[in-house]
């Protein structure tokens, strides 16, 4: 039809040209009925598309407008938690506390709103709808509740609110005992928020981040720990609210026996018991704090007190048992009452001129701390002056045992007055306690909270409320109670000085299940980076390694001196022996036993097994390997924090011993 130009190029002018002379070609009503069917079809297609939209609109629009109410009432009650939060931080309380209320009024309605839409005929019978408004739902919920508990800790604040302009020193009797009656009563309020807490942290395990919220999974995921730690603090707190006031002597009175414990020189519950004093607090004040060496009770009724030491005692160390040895079971508990047992004792026995207590009545409890506690809180009190010499956060531990183990020789102080310098140091260090301002309390609170999760300090009371509830805080060093298995390592230094501020300590515990059974593959290192000089020398050590209660010792290796005892001990088997390590050497137990068949059972019937190795108070173990090869396929397993590998067959976790470990494995 076409003639094309020779050319390569074709001619597209005359291409045009005839293909519009053969569309005039086409007669005019066929055109047109070609535009009416073309119209006819858009129509017929805009009716459909208007229909479809129609039939949306009345079965979707209800819910439509619905998510739209629940979006604008969401959107409110989070710009008026924000303004809450903002007031809070400003302390203004009062203010926060009623904007809170109104974030909370404004989850409620967006809450309402959703389920209204949720349950509408046809978004219910549309899964993928139901489902993502579902997951809003539980975050609604969340919010709503969150804003309930943070109005809740808001007026807990306010009535603390007295306490924000003055340093602790400057209240009155009267406005000390308001402030911890204030403590004393909050704990109901600190109940009802954890339980809020609790409920949020439920709701927002529910949420499946599936849809559009798959978003903001990793979000949620953080908030959720966030939360979670949050209601930890809360768990905290709610023990706190009563020995917090127990400690201060609120409602009444109290009294405490406090042992200072050198870790340099370890010992089952810490440290070596060099120093005791007996505190009085009354209404938050400190009334009394006299403290005294050790050696003072003990010297006096050397030829007056007769008692059998453990075995372990009288072989290596003395023939007699005093109260400076008296914290030879690795358990607090049992440890504090016999301690108090030896102070009455010897108290009682002192000679008319030796009597420097002027104390006959009961203690409430016992205290013990390392030097740990006392370094951290000179990092926030800063340094203290004593005779001219500064102690500070980094020189606290060393200066101090160099002034009463050596220097008081040179500047000819009796060795009876050696250690008094000890009570004027913890005298100071008080006054710039109770002189800090109100926005530092939080930080020593933190730090003393956080040394008696180190085992820096210990608590026990002879009440036993307040006994369960520091056990629930985890103040009170007790040897813990578990259907699973369980290890603690426990060095006690005889006789070699302060060596143990110079020994490295490492752990590897390998677990392998086998036809007989369970089977633990033990090897604790220990490196001497010291010498022979005033503060140390080769280390002695009784070493002691509490086990499941049933568990059976195959083999042992590495103590130096008798044979290993197997014995029992706070519901655990432990087995114990001496060794003694040269300067500049290394050292190494090596153990293989079996664990119960119990313990087997247990985890073939639960599929689930639990480790918790317990910390000894005052020891430094810089690495600590566990390593746990079962038959059954992994599928779970905690903690995931820090270095842990998963190779199929087991697995295997590596971290350090700052605090009590704990390790999970679902199967």
């Amino acid at each position: 039809m076409f003639k094309l130009s020779k050319s390569k190029s074709p001619n597209l002018a005359k291409i045009y040209h005839e293909a519009e002379d053969l569309l005039n070609a086409i007669p005019m009503i066929k055109r047109r009925r070609r535009r009416r069917r073309i119209f006819k079809f858009f129509k017929f297609f805009f009716s459909v598309c208007l229909g479809i939209f129609l039939l949306l609109a009345i079965f979707f629009g209800p819910a439509i407008f619905s998510c739209l109410g629940a979006y604008k009432q969401a959107r409110a009650g989070k710009a008026n938690l924000e303004e809450a939060i903002s007031l809070a931080e400003k302390k203004s309380f009062t203010q926060a506390a009623d904007y809170a209320g109104l974030a909370e009024e404004n989850f409620y309605f967006s809450l309402a709103r959703t389920d209204e839409a949720r349950t509408r005929f046809f978004v219910s019978r549309i899964p993928i709808l139901n489902r993502q408004l579902e997951d809003a739902s539980y975050l609604i919920k969340t919010a709503e509740i969150l804003s309930k508990a943070f109005k809740e800790g808001l007026l807990i604040a306010k009535n603390l609110e007295s306490a924000s302009s003055l340093t602790f020193s400057r209240f009155s009797r009267e406005e000390k005992r308001k402030i911890l009656k204030s403590i004393y009563e909050s704990g109901p309020e600190l109940t009802g928020l954890k339980a809020n807490l609790d409920l949020a942290y439920l709701n927002l395990e529910k949420v499946e981040a599936r849809g559009i919220l798959k978003l903001f999974k990793n979000k949620i995921e953080k908030f959720k720990q966030e939360l979670n730690h949050g209601r930890e603090l809360a768990g905290q707190a709610i023990p706190m609210t009563e020995i917090i006031p127990a400690l201060a002597g609120y409602p009444g009175k109290s009294n405490f026996l406090v042992l200072l414990q050198n870790s340099d020189e370890l010992r089952p519950t810490g440290g070596f018991l060099g120093t005791y004093g007996i505190l009085e607090t009354d209404s938050g004040d400190i009334t009394r704090f006299d403290t005294h060496d050790i050696y003072h009770m003990d010297m006096p009724v050397k030829d007056l007190l007769n008692v059998a030491p453990p075995e372990s005692i009288k072989k290596y160390l003395n023939d007699k048992w005093y109260m400076r040895d008296a914290n030879w079971s690795p358990d607090w508990p049992t440890s504090a009452q016999k301690i108090d047992w030896f102070f009455k004792k010897e108290n009682d026995l002192l000679p008319p001129e030796n009597q420097i207590n002027n104390f006959s009545g009961e203690f409430n409890g016992l205290m013990a701390i390392t030097p740990k506690l006392v370094t951290d809180l000179l990092a926030i009190t800063g340094p203290i002056f004593i005779d001219n010499e500064e102690y500070n956060q980094n020189n606290f531990t060393r200066l101090l045992e160099y002034k009463v183990e050596k220097e008081y020789v040179q500047l000819g102080v009796p060795s009876w007055q050696r250690k008094e310098i000890i009570g004027r140091i913890l005298e100071e260090l008080k006054i710039k306690l109770f002189d800090l301002p109100p926005d530092r309390w939080l930080e020593a609170l933190d730090a003393v909270v956080e040394n008696a999760l180190k085992k820096n300090i210990l608590v026990y009371f002879k009440d036993d409320r307040l006994e369960d509830l520091t056990k629930d805080l985890g103040w009170a060093g007790e040897i813990k109670e578990t259907a699973g298995d369980y290890l603690m390592i426990v060095d006690a230094n005889l006789g070699a000085l302060k060596t143990d501020a110079a020994m490295s300590r490492s752990i590897s515990y390998n677990l392998e299940q086998g036809t007989n059974g369970l089977f633990v593959k033990l090897r604790i290192n220990y490196k001497h980076n010291g010498g022979f000089d005033w503060r140390t020398t080769r280390y002695r050590t009784y070493t002691r390694i509490y086990v499941p209660l049933g568990s059976e010792l195959v083999k042992a290796e590495g103590f130096t001196e008798g044979d290993t005892r197997v014995g029992q001990e706070a519901g655990k088997t432990y087995f114990g022996g001496f060794m003694s390590i040269e300067p500049g050497e290394i050292g190494s137990l090596n153990f293989l036993y079996k664990l119960p068949d119990k313990l087997a059972e247990n985890i073939a019937n639960s599929k689930q097994y639990e480790l918790l190795i317990q910390k000894q108070p005052g020891s430094q173990v810089e690495a600590l390997a566990v390593d746990l090869k079962l038959k059954n396929e992994v599928k779970s397993y905690s903690p995931t924090g820090f270095y842990v590998n998963d190779y199929g067959e087991g697995v295997k976790w590596e971290t350090e011993l700052g605090v009590d470990r704990k390790f999970e494995i679902n199967f």
